[in-house]
């Protein structure tokens, strides 16, 4: 692409890091990259099954606690997203500003108010639980670091689990008695919507009914309220009112502390000259690939 060889990257996930570096030093270069806002959440589950993190004061203590700048800065810093507040992102129809735990306010951790709730769930000198990830991105691995790091701040000892890619949801994370057992209190991932609306995002994540022997990507989450707003949200004709039960959905698994939002993710998409109708089609998080032209005769 930045030869001139080629048109268009068909993936359009964006650039990757080396290509980062070189074109975010570039001046030239750099005017010819657009951000594209996804419909992916990169984010770690809070382990209900595992104790203590069945009691919602610890588990608050831990978002309290993260460092969420660290979050971002494993997956390439601003370029790579924003740091999330809440599981839904920003481009899905219903999303609402939620920020329970200071992720903007005190967005490298609040030390004090985690304490204050390690104190609240019996476990005042902190405790220790494991942390997976799946072993082929480096970028969760540098996720579950951070949080090592920060946590450790507040007496939470986490020690880091990497999974095999290819079976983290089938035998590991997603595999109810598997994380329970090996005491996987905090499971690192991330979701991608099938389609922009809250229920092509949330459905498949927050939904416990969706929860089998094995092979999950809800992975431990189970709060009625949320499953009886799903069932009201899919007989709501209204766009206007169910756009908004998704946003209260969005809020109630923050409230029950439930998960831990890490980024909305973003790409780095680059364009040569010669490419001419350019535009991010939001529905897809990148460029529109039936509008595209070409200056090259």
């Amino acid at each position: 692409l930045m030869a001139g060889d080629l048109d268009v990257d068909v993936a359009g996930s964006g650039v990757q890091a080396a290509a980062q570096g070189k074109i975010l030093s570039d001046p030239a270069l750099k005017a010819k990259t657009d951000s594209a806002v996804s419909q992916r959440t990169w984010f770690s589950v809070l382990n209900p099954n595992v104790a203590p993190l069945n009691n919602i004061d610890c588990r608050k203590a831990v978002l309290l606690a993260a460092d969420k700048t660290g979050y971002q800065r494993a997956y390439g810093g601003a370029t790579g997203g924003d740091i999330a507040t809440s599981l839904l992102p920003t481009v899905i129809p219903g999303h609402v500003t939620i920020d329970l735990y200071g992720a903007k306010t005190n967005p490298t951790g609040d030390v004090a108010g985690a304490k204050a709730e390690l104190a609240k769930c019996g476990q005042p000198n902190g405790f220790s639980t494991n942390i997976s990830y799946r072993a082929e991105r480096p970028k969760e691995k540098a996720t579950a670091e951070s949080l090592q790091q920060s946590l450790a701040k507040v007496g939470i000892a986490l020690t880091i689990k990497p999974y095999p890619q290819g079976d983290y949801f089938k035998l590991y994370a997603g595999k109810p008695d598997f994380a329970k057992t090996n005491k996987l209190g905090i499971m690192v991932y991330g979701w991608g919507a099938d389609w922009p609306d809250g229920f092509g995002f949330l459905s498949q994540i927050v939904d416990s009914r969706t929860i089998r022997p094995a092979g999950n990507t809800n992975l431990g989450i189970k709060i009625p309220a949320v499953d009886a707003a799903i069932d009201k949200a899919l007989t709501t004709t209204a766009a206007t009112a169910r756009n908004a039960i998704w946003g209260n959905i969005d809020q109630m698994v923050m409230e029950n502390a439930a998960v831990l939002p890490g980024v909305w993710s973003k790409g780095l998409l680059f364009r040569p000259d010669n490419l001419t109708n350019v535009f991010i089609n939001n529905g897809f998080s990148e460029y529109d690939y039936t509008a595209l032209g070409t200056s090259k005769k």
